[in-house]
């Protein structure tokens, strides 16, 4: 009878091991990748720290940091003059339109996904020790899975730049040329992303 107890124990026993076991309990699972954002930013206590903090937000599709680019006194955005004519958001684009529309930019592109920006013949003019001009002709990459929008633009930028009363730079006024009639601009971009 003990014989008989003990078998019927250890067979129920190990039913409910196996029962256990095959559904997964004492498997170990896979580490999930942790949801980090990168974050290359410089306290921009001289012009050119800006464009180099621009340039890193872009590449790391981080618009907070993009957005420290701004002023928080004073932004104006000079769309290129076609963009102007055909494009009503920019009649009041200011510095949260500009981080809302690099936030849905980034809401329709892939995490792993290419973004960069390529300057070549820059030019930072130094105005006084708190402001200054940069210009550059740039190229705009973003990956992004809006159908029917180009994924790069091209064109001329002219930013002017100043201390704020942090004595740190910002931008204050960001100009876009378009180089040819059949180029896609950094002002399409904006408006093609801004709601």
């Amino acid at each position: 009878m003990q014989l008989k107890k003990k078998s019927i124990y250890i067979l129920v026993f190990l039913t409910i091991i196996f029962a256990v076991k095959g559904c997964g309990i004492f498997e170990t699972r896979d580490p999930e990748v942790p949801l980090t954002i990168r974050s290359t930013y410089f306290p921009p206590t001289s012009a050119d720290l800006v464009i180099d903090n621009l340039t890193y937000a872009i590449e790391e599709k981080n618009s907070e940091n993009y957005s420290k680019c701004v002023s928080d006194l004073s932004f104006q955005y000079v769309p290129d003059s076609r963009s102007a004519q055909i494009y009503e958001v920019f009649a009041s684009w200011d510095k949260s339109a500009e981080k809302r529309y690099l936030d849905n930019l980034i809401a329709r592109t892939e995490p792993n996904s290419t973004s960069q920006l390529f300057l070549s013949n820059e030019r930072l003019r130094q105005i006084s020790s708190d402001s200054a001009i940069f210009q550059a002709e740039y190229i705009f990459v973003f990956q992004h899975n809006n159908a029917g929008t180009p994924k790069s633009g091209k064109g001329n930028l002219l930013i002017s730049l100043a201390t704020d009363s942090d004595d740190l730079f910002y931008m204050r006024k960001w100009e876009d040329f378009r180089q040819n009639d059949t180029d896609f601009t950094w002002s399409e971009f904006k408006a093609n992303f801004s709601n």
